[in-house]
């Protein structure tokens, strides 16, 4: 599994203990929210940034077929963005949702498992670097014997 894929999970998770914290919020209130209603209208994706980014790849250059695929690259930025923008949101209002539906499921084990996960990872990327540090430190410490001999040597 890789690592973004790993992060994704743990924004998911995360979403879902807002949404259980949000049920708590509401049971110690003695409160009653309708879920859906409260994220289709608290959470939404503003598409004003796909225009913004289609509009500034404008290119200075007057050739057309630069300017034309310039402002076809930025229609297409500005759809991925947007689509990317809008999939996280609904992902979001679900994790919420699920989290609010769900507050008896013990999502920390979860988590903490992920993370362990990702810690795991990056302490096998570091395997390779342990020959070469521990390789400085001999030639750091057979460096500094020699020294102290040379400097503290008895004049015979």
């Amino acid at each position: 599994m890789r690592l973004i894929s790993l992060m994704i999970l743990i924004g998911v998770i995360a979403v879902m203990f807002a949404g259980q914290s949000i049920y708590t919020y509401d049971l110690e209130n003695n409160d009653v929210r309708d879920i859906y209603n409260f994220t289709e209208e608290k959470i939404k994706w503003n598409d004003s940034l796909r225009e913004s980014i289609s509009n500034s790849f404008e290119g200075e250059i007057n050739l057309q077929e630069y300017n034309v695929n310039t402002k076809r690259f930025g229609n297409i930025l500005g759809a991925f963005v947007n689509f990317v923008g809008y999939s996280f949101t609904e992902v979001m209002k679900f994790g919420i949702e699920y989290g609010y539906n769900h507050p008896d499921y013990d999502l920390k084990f979860f988590l903490e498992f992920l993370i362990k996960i990702i810690w795991i990872m990056v302490l096998l990327a570091l395997i390779p670097l342990i020959i070469p540090i521990l390789a400085l430190i001999c030639i750091l410490g057979k460096g500094i014997i020699w020294m102290y001999k040379k400097i503290f040597k008895k004049d015979d």
